[in-house]
């Protein structure tokens, strides 16, 4: 909430003029336009290597106080480097434009890392609610419970990308909701949540479920696994939609998009059928669960799947287990000896 409510702030310093060219014109130009002495400059991915956000852009006050610059990636598609010049903007509405935003900041964190954070978390926001508003979620959505067919109006509607749509659609939800994009056939390429439990990129879905068939046929309302054989999985109902050969598009809730009334079977969990032991100690992992391997924890010395030892391969120079680099075909050793 407090994180919304410094975002409200921030939009509210954008021109309503700046808005639309911010959505609809060219987002560096506008940048530019509105906020002078601002600058914006294209680079190529390479040269994209520092800085507080992603590698996609960041934003640079420091070199010259009087002429501050927002540098962003050439080689992403134009609505990722529209949410990226608009990200940062966020930046340089929150240290140039309002000094007060960062007090908000530094009130939401204990440490200057959690402040830095906080910042980032409202960028991205920002970002999302410029380019997808609430009033066009209502319009669109206008109270029915959200299906695939609303994410690609949204789509049709705006200058956003697939994953910004995503995000907004599934926050604007008033009950659990998850919306997730298929790129390929027996995974999620990437999938939102509005609330914390989230699910990685490119994690295995259900095989012959809704998600696993987006490609094969349609489905509204068909069980499905949230976070399938990952701690804390969980069944949902799923809607899905196929948009071209390349793209799927679903949305999972606990209830029912057409409104009828169904149960759900509880899901089993794997590590039922599993018996894990630890590497460290040799006593049972079987206490809670971990995001990374998909594990659980043992219950003695808390390590999980993450701390296992690694397996190096036989060197066939030294004949030693050493680590190799990746492509090499000896040891890092026999490399630098060679």
């Amino acid at each position: 909430r407090a994180i919304s409510e410094i975002v409200t702030k921030m939009i509210a310093l954008v021109p309503d003029d700046a808005l639309e060219d911010l959505r609809n014109e060219d987002p560096a130009t506008a940048a530019e336009v509105h906020f002078e002495p601002l600058r914006v400059h294209r680079l190529p991915s390479a040269q994209i290597t520092d800085g507080d956000c992603s590698v996609d852009g960041y934003y640079e006050q420091f070199v010259d106080p009087q002429r501050p610059r927002i540098l962003y990636s050439d080689d992403v598609v134009a609505e990722r480097a529209r949410f990226t010049i608009i990200h940062e903007l966020g930046h340089h509405i929150i240290n140039s434009v309002d000094a007060s935003l960062l007090d908000d900041l530094d009130q939401l964190g204990n440490s200057a890392e959690e402040a830095s954070q906080a910042e980032e978390m409202a960028c991205h926001q920002f970002a999302g609610e410029i380019l997808v508003p609430a009033p066009l979620l209502d319009e669109v959505i206008a109270g029915e419970a959200l299906i695939p067919s609303h994410i690609i109006r949204l789509r049709d509607r705006t200058s956003a990308s697939w994953e910004a749509i995503a995000v907004q659609a599934a926050n604007h939800a008033p009950t659990r909701t998850v919306v997730a994009l298929v790129r390929r056939r027996g995974e999620v390429s990437f999938v939102a949540a509005n609330w914390p439990t989230g699910w990685r990129r490119n994690s295995r879905v259900k095989p012959n479920g809704p998600l696993d068939m987006a490609f094969l046929h349609d489905a509204t309302a068909r069980p499905e696994i949230y976070r399938y054989e990952l701690g804390g999985q969980e069944p949902l109902f799923c809607d899905t939609r196929q948009v071209d050969e390349g793209l799927a598009v679903a949305v999972l809730s606990p209830q029912r998009s057409d409104g009828r009334q169904s149960w759900l079977e509880p899901v089993e969990p794997s590590w039922r059928d599993r018996e894990d032991y630890c590497l460290s100690c040799g006593e049972e992992r079987n206490v809670g669960w971990c995001d990374f391997c998909s594990g659980q924890k043992c219950w003695s010395c808390g390590a999980c799947g993450c701390h296992a030892t690694t397996i190096n391969p036989v060197c066939p120079s030294c004949l030693l287990r050493n680590p190799f680099r990746p492509g090499a075909c000896v040891c890092r050793d026999c490399e630098d000896a060679a």
